[in-house]
């Protein structure tokens, strides 16, 4: 097994500088993000670093030899420092002049629509860009990035990408909902730079006759305009020509809710996403269609500066995703090296030049699912690949064709599987016959699409294309949603934590030492890692045995509450929150900590009073009964909820509480009001739109 054995012992990344650069950035990256330190030592830790590689250089030669590991170490060092250093100065509320740190409650704020204006249920979604901050007649500029929802009106139905307005309101902070288990909506928009948001109403702003588009953007905008009428123009206005715009150009409005879910159910949410195929059908396009031009050095600086312009401008048409940007990056350098420099690329090193370079760009990507896992299904399937598909030899072509489907897709899931599941909770059964259904059919799509656009401007043609588009789109989804009804399609409600995760991936290094470099250390480290895996599950459900405590969702709209007793949890609140979007949040909570729901011990309601665990809880949604308590009612917690119209001071005439709750499901205005008549009371509060979710254990 002469290539097993290259592979690690002689593996490429020893000999690549970026694979042995990417390591430390990306670790001081992740521990400034997680443990943020004080710039001040990051820039002292780099000034000692680089002083003491400079002393190295000058050390007589026997000393350099007998400490020749000082130089790895101290660029380590220097690496790692400089991801730190840059997780600090890429965070926009570092930076000077960000608005928030000039703006006062008085100010009015100059923005530009950066993005075109997304269509929501209640409202139209965008995002603004502050260019200054106004304080009377004195101006004062400024960046920044602001989520904006504008009310669905005739107002805001004007509203155009490069538009200016005038705001004399000051954003709120954008917060996370706390609840157990639940995406962190707060993270995800800070590591996009954005940290505050907006609800406006015609009111709020004043739109500017000054405009500002950019040119580059300004025409993407209107391709992708193009792309998207010619596609609903040719194949319909049904679900498939929502899948031909996800596919095409990764335009996501148009497509059916059912239609993802079973995407996501059969393990093939990839097909739907641009992703780093789509970079390589058009890249492998590309040559094909430039192969006529002459392999002189002049013909090639040309055919590289074609391929690298259609890329890029591809890759901003379709919002330059995490897999995109990889794709696009390392096409970039293959192309360069190959057409360019003459030089042929080892792709250990471009997929390690290609984070390295995204990453000092944007630190803050490396927190995104969607780069995690491009960059560890391309180094799996780099890895992987060939000695799986060496395992088996078919003599006819068509069987080898499908074997090498079949074996690419296994060696994606090898890395990506832990990364899956601890995101995701669920393991798709059928993943293999999915893909090799969809992959192949959604290739020849992409290809149909970019044909229907090449002949769009003879409708005969682009009827007969867009027909054969939508048939292919319909039979597609119908083997894909097929496939995700069949008995035991999904593994669901899987728990993983991030320091199980970590073990299986040293269990995955360990058995692949084991197998691919015949390291027999490594069927120790695999069973060791397997061990400490079982263990940490083992200890998770002894914890979840004992846990006793009282859960107050934060949902808009609703009053949801989990009294958990061990693994077993009984619901107080409004039952038809389980049909809506909100109680997903009350599955992932109960994911968290292992709950099955059931009746549980020394619970007992009573309309609005719940009691459980020897604690007392009095919910009011509604005005307070006439007269004067003749005693106070003693609880422990008081739930505000729904907008009742009362006042603390009344609330406290007919209960002795020891702590105030107030719901999401209250105005912000009455919210507020509660906040303060409680502060100037002494009373503890609980304000779930600024806390998050109530937990309490008992």
């Amino acid at each position: 097994m002469q290539f097993e054995s290259s592979m690690f012992v002689n593996a490429p990344w020893k000999r690549v500088p970026f694979v042995r650069l990417i390591v430390p950035l990306v670790a001081g990256i992740t521990a400034q993000l997680f443990i943020p330190v004080s710039l001040y030592w990051l820039l002292l830790m780099i000034v000692m670093a680089a002083a003491g590689l400079w002393m190295f250089r000058r050390l007589p030669l026997q000393y350099r030899y007998s400490a020749g590991f000082a130089p790895g170490v101290l660029l380590f060092v220097l690496l790692y420092s400089a991801g730190a250093v840059r997780v600090y100065t890429g965070d926009i509320r570092h930076r000077k002049g960000y608005f928030a740190n000039v703006a006062d409650s008085s100010a009015c704020l100059l923005v530009q629509i950066a993005e075109p204006l997304q269509e929501k249920t209640r409202s139209r979604k965008t995002v603004l860009s502050v260019i200054a901050v106004c304080h009377g007649k004195k101006t004062v500029p400024a960046k920044g990035r602001i989520l904006a929802f504008f009310s669905r009106d005739s107002s805001s139905a004007l509203l155009r990408y490069g538009d200016r307005l005038l705001i004399a309101k000051m954003p709120v902070t954008i917060r996370s909902s706390g609840n157990p288990g639940t995406f962190d909506y707060k993270a995800w928009c800070a590591a996009q730079q954005i940290c505050h948001q907006w609800y406006l109403q015609p009111a709020d702003y004043r739109l500017l006759p000054e405009k500002d588009r950019s040119i580059l953007t300004g025409a993407l905008l209107q391709a992708k305009d193009y792309c998207l009428h010619t596609l609903k123009k040719y194949t319909g206005e049904g679900p498939e020509a929502g899948m031909a715009e996800a596919l095409l150009i990764g335009y996501r409005q148009d497509l059916d809710k059912d239609l993802v879910q079973s995407y996501s159910n059969t393990g093939i949410v990839h097909v739907i996403a641009i992703s780093g195929m789509h970079l390589a059908l058009l890249y492998g396009t590309l040559l094909w269609l430039l192969r006529w031009l002459p392999q002189r050095r002049l013909a090639d600086a040309g055919r590289a500066a074609v391929v690298i312009t259609i890329l890029w401008a591809f890759a901003l048409l379709t919002g330059a995703s995490a897999s995109v940007l990889r794709s696009a990056v390392m096409f970039t350098g293959i192309t360069i090296g190959r057409f360019v420099l003459q030089r042929p690329a080892v792709t250990y090193n471009t997929l390690a030049a290609s984070a390295f370079l995204l990453l000092w760009y944007d630190p803050w990507m490396v927190t995104d699912a969607g780069f995690q896992l491009s960059y560890l299904a391309v180094l799996s399937i780099l890895l992987f690949y060939q000695p799986l598909f060496r395992l088996l030899y078919f003599p006819q072509k068509w069987l080898e064709y499908i074997w090498q489907m079949i074996a690419v897709s296994l060696a994606a899931q090898v890395l990506t599987l832990p990364v899956s599941i601890w995101y995701f909770h669920q393991f798709p059964n059928y993943f293999l016959p999915a893909n090799l259904i969809a992959v192949p059919l959604s290739t020849v799509v992409i290809y149909g699409e970019i044909v229907l656009l090449l002949v769009s401007p003879f409708p005969p043609l682009a009827v007969w294309t867009g027909t054969a588009i939508r048939y292919l789109i319909m039979y597609m989804n119908a083997c894909v949603h097929w496939l995700g009804t069949l008995p035991y399609a999904l593994i669901k409600n899987m728990h993983l934590s991030l320091a199980q995760t970590c073990w299986l991936y040293l269990l995955i290094a360990g058995l692949a030492l084991w197998w691919l470099a015949r390291w027999k250390p490594g069927l120790w480290l695999a069973v060791i890692s397997c061990w400490c895996s079982i263990a940490l599950q083992a200890w998770w459900e002894i914890d979840c045995r004992r846990q006793r405590m009282l859960i107050i969702y934060n949902v808009t709209g609703y009053t949801a509450i989990d009294c958990v007793d061990g693994k077993r949890v009984q619901f107080a609140g409004q039952d038809t929150i389980f049909t809506l979007a909100a109680g997903q949040a009350i599955a992932a909570g109960r994911l968290h900590f292992g709950l099955q729901p059931g009746t549980v011990g020394n619970f007992a309601r009573y309309g609005n009073y719940i009691r459980f665990a020897g604690r007392q809880l009095v919910i009011i949604d509604r005005a307070l009964p006439g007269g004067m308590a003749e005693k106070k009612f003693r609880t422990d917690y008081l739930l505000l909820n729904n907008n009742p119209q009362v006042t603390i001071a009344a609330v406290m005439a007919y209960y002795d509480c020891r702590q105030v709750i107030i719901g999401a499901a209250n105005s912000i205005k009455r919210t507020a009001q509660w906040k303060e008549e409680c502060s100037k009371a002494g009373i503890a509060c609980h304000i779930m739109t600024e806390q998050g979710a109530f937990m309490k254990q008992l």
